[in-house]
């Protein structure tokens, strides 16, 4: 194991743990790091994803009952928030100003393994994980959740947070009930990041008033396209608003539609484990900053394109058991392209002979899909069998063409060009509609697929193009 990070120390904390693995994925997600010196606990855990950086503070605690209301409140308000927000702060300077002094373990012998970016690049997200004051807050109000109020300072409101004096920026509070859904429903680092930008950017038009729970404000960031709708005036947002969309028919044709997302979190954590464990049959030795280059670009798509990208692999890894396949698939992100390369399998024969091969049809076709778009940056190539092959593999690569000059671009075209790479008649174009809330909200349309059959007929090629397009049809 190429190192050991801890799982949690309390009980909150292993819930944070495990619920942000599922949603950010292990190699992006370390708690209970310490500092340099002394030796002392710096956050109970971070999250570290290119130039994004979260930070989740969790001091929750018991709520007292004195009879004093007010009291109680802001005892409550200062051990769980304040203090956790005070930390926040201290971390966030610590990791800015010593990147280097960063550790997994209390003796500070194991450096933290990820790469953080320097102080100028960095965006950071602070997140307070307050627990345990909800039982309180339904007996007094009726509503089981901390209220969100932007013009509220520190502990002057019951139940409510707004800004704290004790962080520069927002902190965002996630109470028993919202950290659960937040982190299910935005369960990718990128889902996740824009809905916290696109929060603090409500907060500060200064025509967003209140919420009676974070659950209200991310039903109505999802219902309308993954924004808050721009309004002129003053407004507060409609109560018991999530319960309403999640009740939904069109909001859980969605949920469900996104099970075949996690496909893809799968190759992730699949590739990645097999790397921290040194158990890849090719790629151990490569750096950790190498590695974590690769899947980061994967980790990088939203649910929604996890779920596109799953369905088209899926698909196509059926097709591969008649004839091997190749396709160029979409990304949400504007610089990347990925090549998928599916073949049937060694037949019985070589392995390793077939393997080799199945890895230089990658390889080129990786080259050839720079000349088809020459304005992305990385091209990811994955390689796998048909479904359900006998002692299948897969095989991952990364081009970085930000060097690349006019000359390397032709000759990219002449590897497309003398291979029929991509090409129209050795390619069937398909197209993608997909409904993100299946049956009550518009189709997404996605950049066409270049999918590549050869070796068959003419009347091989249109049926497997009809198939590829009935499929498509049925699952929009």
């Amino acid at each position: 194991m190429r190192f050991k990070r801890s799982e949690g120390l309390s009980a909150s904390e292993k819930l944070l743990a495990e619920l942000c693995d599922r949603s950010f994925l292990k190699l992006w997600t370390y708690p209970n790091l310490f500092k340099k010196p002394p030796g002392k606990e710096l956050i109970d855990l971070l999250v570290v994803f290119g130039n994004d950086v979260i930070i989740f503070s969790d001091k929750s605690c018991s709520y007292p009952n004195t009879g004093d209301a007010d009291l109680d409140w802001s005892r409550w308000y200062r051990k769980s928030i304040a203090d956790s927000a005070h930390q926040i702060a201290q971390a966030e300077r610590w990791i800015r100003s010593c990147p280097d002094r960063v550790f997994l373990d209390a003796k500070c012998t194991e450096k933290l393994p990820i790469e953080l970016p320097n102080a100028t690049d960095m965006r950071v997200h602070r997140i307070c994980v307050a627990l345990g004051a909800l039982d309180r807050a339904e007996a007094e109000t009726g509503t089981r959740a901390l209220k969100i109020e932007p013009a509220v300072l520190n502990d002057a409101g019951r139940f409510t947070v707004g800004r704290t004096d004790k962080a520069t920026s927002w902190v965002h509070v996630l109470d028993d009930t919202s950290l659960m859904t937040v982190l299910s429903e935005l369960s990718t680092i990128k889902d996740f990041i824009h809905y916290l930008d696109s929060k603090v950017a409500l907060m500060e038009t200064g025509n967003f008033k209140f919420a009676e729970a974070e659950t209200d404000l991310l039903a109505r960031y999802l219902w309308h396209d993954r924004t808050f709708p721009i309004v002129e005036v003053p407004y507060r947002i409609e109560p018991k608003l999530w319960e309403k969309v999640e009740a939904s028919p069109e909001f859980l044709a969605g949920r469900e539609a996104n099970e075949v997302s996690y496909f893809w979190d799968g190759l992730i954590e699949y590739i990645s484990d097999r790397y921290l464990n040194e158990t890849l049959e090719f790629g151990n030795e490569y750096s950790m900053s190498d590695h974590e280059r690769i899947v980061r670009t994967m980790a990088g798509e939203t649910r929604f394109f996890r779920r596109i990208l799953s369905k088209a692999i899926l698909e196509r890894a059926e097709i591969a058991k008649q004839q091997a396949i190749s396709t160029l698939l979409p990304s949400d992100q504007g610089d990347v392209s990925y090549v998928l390369y599916i073949g049937r399998g060694d037949q019985g024969g070589d392995h390793a002979a077939y393997r080799t091969e199945r890895a230089k049809n990658l390889q080129l076709r990786c080259v050839a899909a720079k000349a088809v778009n020459p304005e992305k940056r990385f091209v990811v190539g994955l390689a796998m069998d048909a479904r359900g092959v006998k002692g299948s593999s897969e095989d991952f690569f990364l081009i970085d063409t930000v060097g690349w000059s006019a000359e390397d671009i032709g000759r990219a075209q002449k590897v497309r060009t003398d291979l029929g790479y991509f090409k129209a008649g050795s390619a069937i174009m398909s197209r993608i509609s997909e409904d993100e809330y299946p049956g009550g909200r518009k189709a997404v349309d996605v950049p066409g697929l270049a999918n590549e059959l050869s070796g068959l007929t003419v009347s091989e090629s249109i049926e497997l193009a009809a198939m590829l397009k009935t499929r498509w049809d049925r699952s929009g």
